[in-house]
């Protein structure tokens, strides 16, 4: 198993949203986007094979990808697909006028 992962379940069973956000940041950090990419992967493969046999650390690890979702929300807005091909049609000047 991965140290991240393993890190993941020294936290404690009710992990501060500080705990969370400094790993979060440290991955972001190193790696940037694709290392929390590869976390989440890592992450959603514990859940899945924990989930299967009903451990309780599932729920651990439940969270941790809702905590993912928050940070990578919060730090990488995703625009919609119509949004970016909007964005790339209009030409430039008008771009710039449209924002305040």
């Amino acid at each position: 198993m991965n140290s991240r992962i393993q890190r993941l379940f020294q936290s404690p069973a009710r992990a501060l949203p500080g705990e969370m956000l400094n790993l979060l940041i440290e991955v972001d950090n190193r790696e940037g986007r694709r290392g929390l990419d590869r976390l989440e992967a890592e992450i959603r493969y514990a859940h899945a094979r924990l989930r299967r046999v009903n451990h309780p650390q599932a729920a651990r690890l439940n969270l941790w990808l809702k905590a993912l979702d928050a940070y990578r929300n919060a730090y990488y807005p995703r625009r919609n697909l119509l949004g970016r091909l909007l964005a790339r049609r209009q030409p430039r000047k008008a771009q710039r006028l449209a924002l305040p």
